[in-house]
């Protein structure tokens, strides 16, 4: 009877013993992330967006301490490392859904509403730039990548990021940029108009642009492809790009001149990192829309950068060599 009641005091002082243990762990965890004085996360979806375009790559715009106690623990627990905050974007966790669409599919549209969002402006100051000479929008917006682990953000990546981050790059380059913040499927729903008409709600946005903007001579819609990664993911000296590929709607009546500024472009990215274009695609006949809006001006290129299944790390890469192409060749050009 006394052993009985000697081992069960003991494995009460053990249940003990593990309580209090769990509580200090809490407390240490709640300490760290509260207090821990290296440490500012953004708390807004805004900001971080605008974090990621920042002149410094897609770092944070935080300090910290890269062997902190914090870092060591979120790597361990999770893909994310704070040293590199663009893996937060590359984590994906039980309970996402991820999409694989074809987006040229009206049918698909209200499937594409659930999975992505229209993402403002994060830095709005810089699309009023004294006399832009680029023109950047995205005909359609909702074209998303790899759903991510940013749901406290409030982010999911698509090719509107895709574009403020064009812009940013083409603005440090000094060839002032403007992105279109005009909300597509705001006017699609105000018409009752179907997805096919995207391209008719872009036209006027452009239109308009040009209008308030004299100085843009370059337009540039930024797309995404539905392809599978195997056809767009390009890994070059331990760096993954998101492949690119240019569309050029033969549709247009004056179709060669868009076509050769195309070539021109395709050309020397390809020289600068072989193998991160995946070529010019002709467009024309039934189920396609053929023009693309390039008859608008001469100028008006359409790029896919990269597929759903591309990482916005991946999609930043190879914006960063289209933009140093563009730029060059823009700066050539005049």
């Amino acid at each position: 009877m006394r052993k009985r009641f000697i081992a069960k005091r003991r494995k009460n002082h053990k249940k003990f013993k593990l309580f209090i243990y769990s509580l200090v762990c809490i407390f240490g965890v709640y300490l760290l992330i509260n207090f821990y004085p290296n440490i500012n996360i953004p708390l807004t979806n805004q900001e971080f967006i605008k974090n990621i375009l920042h002149i410094t790559n897609h770092h944070m715009l935080y300090s910290y301490d890269k062997n902190n106690v914090l870092t060591k623990v979120m790597q361990f627990f999770s893909n994310v490392n704070l040293d590199n905050p663009v893996t937060i974007l590359d984590t994906t966790y039980n309970g996402l859904t991820e999409f694989n669409l074809d987006l040229d599919s009206n049918e698909n549209i209200e499937q594409l509403k659930k999975s992505s969002t229209y993402i403002e402006d994060p830095d709005p100051k810089n699309n009023n730039s004294n006399n832009p000479e680029v023109y950047i929008y995205s005909t359609h917006q909702l074209e998303n990548y790899k759903p991510s682990n940013v749901a406290e953000y409030n982010v999911g990546p698509n090719v509107m990021l895709g574009s403020y981050i064009l812009r940013e790059k083409l603005n440090n380059l000094q060839i002032p940029s403007m992105v279109e913040t005009g909300n597509v499927m705001d006017i699609l729903d105000m018409n009752n108009w179907n997805y096919s008409a995207s391209y008719q709600v872009s036209r006027m946005f452009m239109e308009d642009a040009k209008e308030k903007n004299p100085s843009l001579k370059y337009f540039v819609d930024f797309h995404r492809d539905s392809v599978s990664l195997e056809h767009t993911l390009l890994t070059k000296d331990d760096k993954n790009y998101a492949r690119i590929l240019f569309i050029v709607g033969l549709e247009n009546p004056q179709y060669e001149e868009n076509l050769h500024l195309t070539e021109i472009i395709n050309s020397k990215l390809e020289e600068a990192i072989p193998g991160i274009s995946r070529g010019i695609y002709k467009k024309e006949g039934p189920g396609v829309n053929g023009v693309y809006n390039q008859d608008f001006s001469s100028n008006t290129i359409l790029i896919e950068v990269g597929g759903v299944d591309n990482s916005i790390e991946e999609v930043y890469n190879s914006i960063e060599c289209f933009a140093k192409v563009f730029a060059s060749y823009i700066k050539e050009a005049s």
